[in-house]
């Protein structure tokens, strides 16, 4: 089994112009679960895309029902055995996303990779020159309490950002997620985005 690996990830918003607004995020983050509501609010969101696999598409109104109390996880099995487990909490920008879009009337949707697809096994480069971890508590988390939620969306852009820029310097960015953003991309591409 496997848990859901604590990286940088987005909630997409086609916005009314259609243009997508990105909300850089990191899967268990108090400060994005505070900020994606308000942010959300003033994109005037119609679609939310959050990054989960479209094989939880049909789980998304249970996860919404104002019945469903936090923590709760979606899980999906694959053939091969694999178990991948997808904990979510009231800190989770994710719920907080799907909870507001609930409330709204706007629609979610799933837009990573199914869990079918055999990209998912291409696990990312070994190694990174940052500690993610501290970097990510030291430029989003300590700074967001009383900033403006458009600031904490620019310091978690920022560093995914500095994410990325780093394994690319030093490992290379891996297929798993190429193939990952490649999908994410048709999503938005299907939807006019």
């Amino acid at each position: 089994m496997t848990a859901r690996k604590e990286t940088a990830t987005d909630v997409v918003v086609p916005t009314a112009d259609t243009q997508p607004y990105l909300i850089g995020i990191r899967h268990h983050s108090p400060a994005l679960a505070v900020a994606v509501p308000r942010l959300l609010d003033a994109a005037d969101a119609e679609v939310v895309c959050v990054e989960l696999p479209t094989d939880f598409q049909p789980w998304l109104p249970y996860l919404a029902d104002p019945r469903t109390v936090a923590p709760v996880a979606l899980s999906g099995a694959h053939q091969d055995g694999r178990l991948e487990l997808y904990p979510l909490a009231d800190f989770s920008p994710e719920l907080a996303a799907i909870r507001w879009a609930r409330e709204r009337g706007a629609e979610v949707v799933c837009c990573d990779l199914p869990l079918a697809d055999r990209a998912w096994s291409c696990g990312p480069p070994d190694g990174t020159a940052v500690d993610a971890d501290e970097l990510w508590d030291r430029t989003v988390e300590a700074l967001a309490p009383g900033s403006a939620p458009e600031a904490v969306r620019r310091a978690a852009l920022a560093f995914g950002r500095a994410l990325r820029d780093d394994t690319a310097a030093h490992t290379g960015i891996g297929a798993g997620d190429l193939a990952r953003e490649a999908h994410m991309r048709r999503t938005l591409a299907a939807r006019g985005q």
